[in-house]
């Protein structure tokens, strides 16, 4: 019934707008003024010596966007004789998730290591300081301390928009040739017409279907199935295998909790479920870190193999059984 009622309203605006179609005299026409973009975000480096031990840190990144990765390389160099100690690097840096990277080999007097750095915030953010540490064959320790520097990502939403367009004045009158007058005339009743036809099947009696509610314990179990039974992942399509995953997860959570959040990002879907009090610890983490495991491949181009993909259903299957209400409880 309401399938039928939108589809005879946009009947009804699709005729509306065909004086527009039909005549292109009728077309609105508008002019734009010229914007500037904001500047883009370049390549970072930062060099320290302290004594005869050298320090440089280099930030890049093809692109400079929440969810994109950001290469970080820290080069140390040091006499020969002498003994370098990096920083060794996390899950977490700062406000940057750390993805693997592969192990540098070192060099007489030098070392060095690279690690990919993803951040799912738009806006600046700082890149935590380092201290890379030197011994002397006598014992003697020196240590140099690359400060904290900012990178500025750009949102991914309205990426190729001018900020200053955002802005703009208001635009100019429209002009509008009114010679063709017969076409509003079949526009009006046209429009008319398809109202008095809604107006009709809102008025006409239609009993309506009873649908028992499933709980959102049963309903996820459902949906994991038959994920499950589609095999994505052996069919080549893991991107699509981990988006129908995390958003039968986030499903599940908005409907247990009452957690109205369908349009949030990752990050701000987290930060409402963890005030939560049955989401509070072990549930947090493991929901976090599925969820920026989904976002790595959905914005990250990651590939994961076929058992990592298993292993991310069996995982959230374990959730859900452990969130769930017992079935001598009702659930919301």
């Amino acid at each position: 019934m309401k399938k039928s009622r939108a589809i005879v309203v946009s009947l009804a605006l699709a005729l509306s707008g065909a004086a527009f179609a039909q005549d292109p005299a009728l077309a609105p026409r508008v002019t734009g003024r010229a914007t500037e973009r904001a500047p883009a975000q370049t390549r970072v480096r930062q060099e320290v010596k302290e004594g005869q031990l050298g320090v440089v840190r280099t930030v890049d990144a093809k692109q400079w966007q929440p969810g994109a990765p950001i290469t970080m390389q820290i080069i140390a160099t040091a006499p020969e004789g002498t003994s370098l100690q990096l920083p060794e690097l996390g899950g977490t840096f700062g406000p940057f998730d750390v993805r693997p990277s592969p192990s540098q080999p070192a060099s007489a007097g030098q070392s060095s290591v690279v690690a990919e750095l993803v951040a799912w915030e738009a806006g600046p953010l700082e890149v935590p300081a380092i201290a890379v540490s030197m011994t002397s064959a006598d014992g003697t320790k020196t240590t140099a301390t690359v400060p904290a520097t900012s990178v500025t990502l750009t949102s991914l939403i309205g990426s190729d928009l001018p900020l200053t367009e955002l802005a703009s004045e208001i635009r100019g009158p429209v002009e509008i040739d009114t010679r063709a007058w017969w076409w509003w005339v079949i526009a009006a009743g046209a429009t008319v017409a398809a109202g008095a036809f809604v107006w009709w099947l809102m008025r006409r009696p239609t009993p309506e279907a009873v649908v028992a509610p499933i709980a959102p314990g049963e309903w996820a179990r459902r949906e994991f199935d038959l994920l499950e039974s589609q095999r994505l992942p052996e069919r080549g399509d893991v991107e699509g295998f981990f988006v129908r995953l995390s958003d039968v997860v986030r499903t599940y959570v908005e409907r247990r909790y009452q957690i109205a959040a369908p349009d949030q990002t990752t990050q701000e879907f987290l930060s409402q479920a963890a005030h939560h009090p049955d989401l509070a610890g072990e549930h947090e983490r493991t929901l976090g870190a599925f969820l920026r495991s989904a976002d790595m491949v959905k914005f990250a181009a990651a590939r994961p193999a076929s058992d990592t993909c298993a292993h991310a259903l069996t995982a959230m299957r374990g959730f859900v059984e452990r969130t769930a209400p017992p079935p001598s409880e009702v659930e919301p």
